[in-house]
């Protein structure tokens, strides 16, 4: 048990002491940086004239950099930033001469350790009795970026201590009521790893409470709560949008640990940016138990050579991920990162080189690698390669072979059964469980209606037994024998649906959506119906959807939406300005038959299409260009996707929109990139024979295409030319049906090269 003594009367002597002292120190040491926004060495109480105590620690720096918010108080200098002492501490805080070794601090610039040091942990550990804070009102506040780095030297009054090791110790926070970025010793030591680790936390509103963490084992077995200086700079880059931490030991050892947070913290709004409190949170919860010698804050990511610390000796970058193979689709977006392989980069502040096959990516520098859209060039093996600023020191990462494909299905919903194994609501399963994917994408029911299956809650899904013809169908598929009858929920509350989550379906690149539909008897006058919707329930948030009799009666329209305009209204999302949309209102195709649907959006070539192929193999296709610089779509907005229904809610006021699809909709298909019939295509599109494979046995060549399900081989032949731009000739081969639409051509082989097309 530590006893701490507090002598009133020695204690002022010391003050006043110092004080003298101090105000030398603060002449010799004034910082002249142009980055510095305020440097409070703590070794003395100085008086303060704005401080509602009179006391307080002088701000040492000098620019004329500091930034003001609604409120400041007029007439004070912009180079000044004080701290205050304020409650029961501002007349008596506790200084000592012990301060950090010579030994520590940069030999290249006029950084010392003064004349003492604050003991934060006799003053406020384990009460809370008063605070030290720089007042945002009365001296305006930057301490939010957009670059910065916090500087500290700090000491344990314990040594490996068993109970404060477990208590959350708070060194710096900034800002009160609007988190931006704190500091943090014993932080979540629920995790016995983290007992004596040092954290440097922050906001950026898209993950809350992103952080950088050196724990003890990393510091080379140092914890930051041991009885000895430590230094620590705590850095952030908007360039590179990493979060930076240095700790430097009082031994002359030394570690770095980056993180790289996706987008820049949040600064909050004009006014909301709160007093910065040293020792202690907002709250005056969790007090630092021990001594603090200087903190420097600048509005730049300093490099090592800047910083008050020795930091001579570079820590060498590290990569601790394995080899891995990622595939993509041609006109996908494209990432790897860093940040999410298993352990985080060490050795920062890193500059960041991404090579393709050991060359250079141009413009690819940052921790993570964007390419959008994916192209058949972007195959290949990348390595991130990382440098630190001194040294020269480098680290190569392992290697991420990456494959492109011309499309990848990533879902198929048959609608064949219900089950309600994996959630407790009624379940339609996803069969490419095990092929594209190792977790199934299943789509789950929330539903007043009376349950039609008796599996599941919330009213089940209903199933009907009516199914697709197979001549529709195209690559051996077919539509079994049952399919999806979103109309049992068209009278009451309720959707079918892929919940938000796994951000699988937020497609940022070139997409594809498949199915086949068709409506109980002609619906053409029945208003909108959706067919699948990607987007919240809830409005102003589609993303994709396919609607039936929207633009007019009978009509199909495909929508997208990049949010470059913002929505009109709560409902009728797809209907506003921003969204773009192509349209087949050639015939009614809510005419109560069946007719197979492929939407797609082409990244690469900037346009969508709808194509629509009826059951007696006739069909149209329509295409919209897209506004130049469209793509990619946004990142990350994980909607729900709908199916058969735009909205939960049947009557929701000015929101009623629930667009149920009075019909059946079956084997459903989202694909990643653009999909052909050679790729996993599942119906047949009308328009040209699509050679989908070329192979040679014996003295044959055989070529298989897709053509229409109702057309006979003998519609079709085969012609060739010796050069891909020459005259092509019918000739002699053998055109049989495979069913299905499905056709092969056999011919013998000429000896010679031939360029081969078929012609209906």
């Amino acid at each position: 048990m530590k006893l701490k003594i507090k002598n009133s009367q020695a204690a002022l002597l010391c003050a006043a002491l110092l004080i003298s002292g101090s105000w030398v120190a603060s002449a010799q040491e004034a910082d002249t940086n142009a980055t510095t926004v305020a440097y409070w060495k703590l070794g003395a109480m100085n008086s303060i004239a704005l401080s509602p105590s009179g006391n307080g620690i002088l701000d040492l720096a000098t620019n004329t950099g500091q930034g003001t918010i609604a409120g400041t108080a007029p007439g004070v200098p912009l180079s000044i930033q004080d701290l205050w002492f304020q409650g029961p501490l501002a007349s008596n805080p506790t200084f000592t001469s012990v301060v950090p070794p010579s030994s520590m601090f940069n030999a290249n610039n006029y950084f010392s350790a003064g004349p003492g040091s604050w003991d934060c942990g006799s003053d406020q550990y384990p009460s809370t009795s008063g605070s030290l804070v720089c007042d945002n009102i009365t001296y305006g506040n930057n301490f939010n970026g957009p670059d910065f780095t916090w500087e500290m030297y700090f000491k344990s009054d314990t040594t490996n201590d068993p109970v404060t090791g477990l208590a959350n110790q708070c060194l710096i926070f900034d800002h009160h009521q609007s988190a931006y970025a704190f500091l943090f010793l014993n932080s979540n030591t629920d995790d016995t790893n983290n007992i004596g680790s040092l954290v440097f936390w922050g906001w950026n509103v898209a993950v809350f409470g992103i952080n950088c963490r050196i724990t003890a084992a990393q510091n080379h077995g140092h914890r930051m709560d041991d009885g000895h200086w430590h230094y620590v700079a705590c850095r952030f880059k908007t360039a590179t949008e990493t979060m930076d931490m240095l700790v430097v030991n009082d031994d002359g050892t030394s570690t770095e640990t980056s993180t790289y947070i996706t987008v820049p913290l949040n600064p909050g709004g004009s006014g909301s940016q709160g007093p910065v409190f040293i020792g202690c949170d907002e709250n005056q919860n969790v007090p630092f138990d021990g001594l603090i010698n200087q903190i420097r804050y600048s509005n730049a990511s300093l490099p090592n050579s800047q910083l008050m610390v020795n930091a001579s000796a570079c820590n060498a970058p590290v990569f601790n991920n394995t080899a891995s193979t990622n595939a993509v689709a041609v006109g996908a977006d494209f990432n790897l990162s860093a940040a999410a392989w298993p352990v985080q980069v060490l050795g920062g502040p890193l500059q960041y080189q991404w090579q393709l096959n050991g060359a250079n990516v141009a413009g690819q520098t940052n921790i993570s690698l964007n390419l959008f859209p994916a192209t058949l060039a972007s195959a290949g093996t990348y390595t991130l390669v990382a440098s630190t600023p001194c040294g020269g020191i480098t680290a190569t990462s392992a290697p991420a072979v990456v494959t492109v494909a011309q499309a990848i299905p990533v879902n198929r919903w048959s609608f064949e059964f219900t089950e309600a194994v994996t959630f407790p609501q009624a379940t339609v399963d996803d069969v490419l469980v095990g092929t594209n994917h190792s977790a199934g994408y299943n789509l789950i029911t929330f539903n007043d209606a009376p349950n039609p299956s008796g599996i599941g809650g919330n009213g089940g899904i209903g199933l009907t037994n009516i199914a697709p013809p197979s001549s529709m169908f195209i690559g051996g598929n077919t539509g079994g024998t049952n399919s999806f009858d979103p109309s049992f929920i068209s009278a009451v509350n309720g959707v079918v649906l892929y919940p938000a989550g796994p951000d699988v379906f937020d497609f940022q690149g070139s997409f594809s959506l498949e199915l086949f539909f068709k409506t109980y008897g002609d619906q053409s006058a029945s208003g909108d119906m959706e067919l699948i919707c990607q987007g919240s329930d809830g409005g102003n948030t589609v993303r994709y959807s396919v609607v039936a009799n929207q633009a007019a009666p009978g009509a199909v329209s495909f929508h997208i939406n990049n949010y470059s305009v913002a929505p009109a209204g709560p409902s009728f999302e797809d209907t506003n300005a921003g969204i773009q949309s192509v349209t087949l209102a050639n015939q009614n195709y809510a005419d109560g038959n069946w007719h197979y649907m492929l939407a797609q959006y082409d990244a690469n070539n900037n346009k969508i299409t709808l194509a629509i192929a009826n059951a007696d193999g006739s069909g149209t296709n329509a295409t919209t260009a897209l506004p130049a610089g469209y793509g990619p779509l946004p990142g990350t907005f994980q909607g729900n996707l709908f199916m058969g229904r735009y909205r939960y809610p049947l009557n929701d006021g000015a929101n009623t929109d629930p667009r149920t699809f009075i019909g059946a909709i079956d084997e459903v298909q989202v694909s990643s990139g653009l999909i052909t019939p050679s790729t996993g295509q599942l119906g047949y599109v009308a328009g040209p024979p699509n050679i989908t494979n070329i192979s040679v046995a014996g003295n044959n060549v055989t070529l298989q295409f897709t053509g229409s399900p109702a057309a006979a081989a003998s519609s079709y032949s085969l012609v060739g030319s010796p050069t891909v731009n020459g005259t092509y000739s019918v000739l002699g081969a053998t055109v049989t049906s495979l069913g299905g639409g499905n056709f092969q051509a056999t011919i013998a082989k000429s000896g010679a090269a031939e360029f081969y097309k078929i012609k209906d």
